[in-house]
């Protein structure tokens, strides 16, 4: 069954790659979709990534390895686990090494994870029934073992890595691995924050970029018929929708409804003039309750 068999009731507003498997799975539930991606997203391949990618796995080979390494999307797993990551990372298997965990914010990062071959035993991840999946949530999961010395190193309660994605395209030069007082790219520092509370070291690495999508001619229109009428807006991110006044700059959003997966988003879309946002998990089934919640 394909969303085309339905009457569009949702805009989903994720990055290209991730729409197809969200409209066919609201297709199943009885909700069409349009898709109108509010980021594009790419992957890193300038020089000051490689190099500092490059430093980032010494630590997958050395003594003096990460305690966790947190990706706080499936983007970030894209981009950061190379087939040269992936090989680091099974010699240290091979070998018995001390490997460090895998920190996923919910569950489509984890499984970005799983597909790349990683165990569930290997990840950590909010709880299934979790209010929101988020930092917070995965906190709740990994704070405890924060607290704790990591073996063999002194007393020392070791590093974590967090990949995240960066604002606009890369520049031409830039700086590597920073340490969390350069924090490089852009995220929300909380984790950071709670981590350096526990006395845990915090390095960045920015493995993908994003930026206002172009839309082509026919998404230019399939956006203004969506909005003519008032179909719901599915947000998964502030960013995005911070983008949506250049998109359609003519647009009154008093006259628009939206579902968002985050209280963060659903702030984001509020100051921006919705009418009616929903909260909702982001799951398929979750968004389709809000939706008749919203009475479409």
């Amino acid at each position: 069954m394909s969303a085309a068999t339905f009457p569009p009731s949702l805009i989903l507003t994720r990055p290209q790659a991730q729409n197809p498997a969200w409209a066919q799975a609201l297709a199943t539930l009885g909700v069409g979709s349009v898709a109108l991606p509010l980021l594009e997203i790419g992957l890193r391949d300038d020089a000051a990534f490689a190099a500092a990618h490059a430093q980032a796995l010494q630590a997958l080979r050395g003594q003096e390895r990460w305690r966790a390494i947190m990706h706080v999307s499936p983007n970030a797993v894209a981009g950061f686990w190379h087939a040269q990551a992936l090989a680091a990372w099974q010699a240290g298997r091979h070998s018995g090494a001390a490997l460090p965990r895998l920190w996923a914010p919910g569950p489509g990062t984890a499984q970005a994870l799983l597909a790349l071959g990683f165990t569930a035993q290997e990840i950590d991840q909010p709880r299934a029934d979790a209010a929101q999946f988020d930092s917070e949530s995965l906190w709740d999961v990994v704070g405890p073992q924060c607290a704790a010395a990591m073996p063999g190193q002194g007393g020392l309660r070791g590093q974590v890595l967090i990949v995240r994605g960066m604002a606009g395209r890369p520049p031409a030069s830039g700086d590597g691995l920073a340490s969390s007082a350069e924090s490089p790219g852009q995220g929300r520092d909380w984790l950071a924050q709670r981590l350096r509370e526990q006395g845990v070291g915090v390095a960045f690495l920015a493995a993908y970029w994003r930026a206002c999508p172009v839309w082509s001619a026919v998404q230019c229109e399939q956006a203004r018929q969506a909005a003519a009428r008032r179909q719901v807006w599915l947000l998964s991110s502030s960013e995005g929708v911070r983008y949506l006044p250049q998109l359609l700059p003519s647009e009154d959003w008093r006259a628009h409804r939206a579902i968002a997966t985050h209280e963060r988003i659903a702030a984001t879309a509020q100051a921006l003039g919705f009418a009616q946002v929903a909260q909702a998990r982001p799951t398929p089934q979750a968004v389709v309750q809000a939706l008749a919640r919203l009475g479409s």
